[in-house]
């Protein structure tokens, strides 16, 4: 599974694990991320950057984003100062970041592909640009490993060596920290199955994506964007017209849940909230339009035509 997974990522090599979570913790660590050391992390994402920092023992500082795409750029990076010892750069929704710009920026970069496997821009696919690249294979992620799992792929043979070491404590010549990250066996076997049918999984969310896109394109919802063409949509997020918003203020988002639920769809925010609110700090306004707004419409590989035709005539009906 590790090298077929490398393969598939034209990476040397692959460290499988027990999660995603675990995958940043230990990139982190690979990458020579010490306690006290200071990682930046995009605010609009879940907590397990957030804790993958913290159990690295490191800082983590925030940064904005893109309100629009949802993902960190060159720009809101530098933008949160120096002296980081690393930047996880998350590529959200499906659709790949400005990873070229972000890699010159000079700290090490662990791109976290949780949301985007599979995603490429003009000089090659996501995960192949930093030093490090995670996976994770829970059961809502583009592929999966039975419910659970995580990879670490890359180039870098002593980081890869780093983690692989760091998964398992048993049998080790010192008591240096490590931890119990091991994938199973039967976990491995899924995995394998899965990617031999994982094109098939993107080539159907693109199509219901491109379905999606002819049937909402008059509607006021603002569009996820395909710059680079190497959108996987991992969710299809939309943006809530500002009619919507001005009229409903900061109950927004829910509302448009509820009218989705009342028609049988699960209409989803597609973060639970921005770490900056989490961690009660301000001055994030790409992170906090985004959260005002953004909402996700169902589509799954095996979604059916008529299932997101459903999807289609429900979102014209409310917006």
């Amino acid at each position: 599974f590790e090298a077929k997974m490398a393969s598939y990522l034209s990476s040397s090599g692959g460290v499988a694990v027990s999660s995603g979570t675990a995958a940043l913790h230990l990139s982190l660590l690979a990458t020579g991320v010490e306690p006290g050391d200071t990682v930046i992390v995009p605010s609009y994402n879940c907590a397990a950057l957030a804790q993958a920092v913290a159990h690295a023992g490191a800082r983590m500082r925030l940064c904005d984003v893109d309100p629009a795409t949802g993902n960190p750029t060159a720009e809101t990076i530098s933008s949160v100062g120096t002296g980081a010892q690393a930047i996880i750069v998350a590529h959200v929704f499906g659709a790949p970041a400005e990873i070229e710009k972000i890699t010159a920026i000079g700290p090490p970069v662990v791109e976290d592909l949780a949301q985007a496997l599979g995603a490429s821009l003009p000089g090659g696919k996501a995960g192949s640009f930093g030093q490090l690249a995670v996976c994770s294979f829970y059961a809502t992620k583009l592929m999966t490993a039975g419910g659970e799992g995580g990879m670490i792929l890359g180039d870098d043979a002593l980081a890869l060596e780093k983690a692989r070491d760091s998964r398992s404590y048993d049998e080790r010549g010192d008591l240096a920290p490590r931890w119990n990250y091991k994938l199973t066996d039967l976990q491995a076997a899924i995995g394998l199955a899965q990617l031999s049918r994982f094109e098939e999984f993107i080539k159907r969310r693109r199509e219901i994506a491109a379905f999606y896109d002819e049937h909402l394109a008059q509607s006021p919802l603002e569009l996820p964007t395909n710059a680079t063409g190497g959108h996987v949509y991992h969710r299809y997020v939309v943006g809530l017209p500002d009619s919507w918003i001005k009229e409903r203020g900061a109950e927004s988002v829910e509302q448009a849940i509820a009218e989705f639920k009342k028609n049988g769809i699960s209409a989803r925010r597609p973060i639970y909230r921005p770490l900056h609110v989490l961690t009660g700090e301000s001055g994030f306004p790409g992170a906090d339009d985004a959260w005002a707004r953004h909402l996700s419409l169902p589509i799954f590989p095996t979604m059916t035509d008529d299932e997101a035709d459903a999807v289609a005539k429900t979102a014209l009906s409310i917006f």
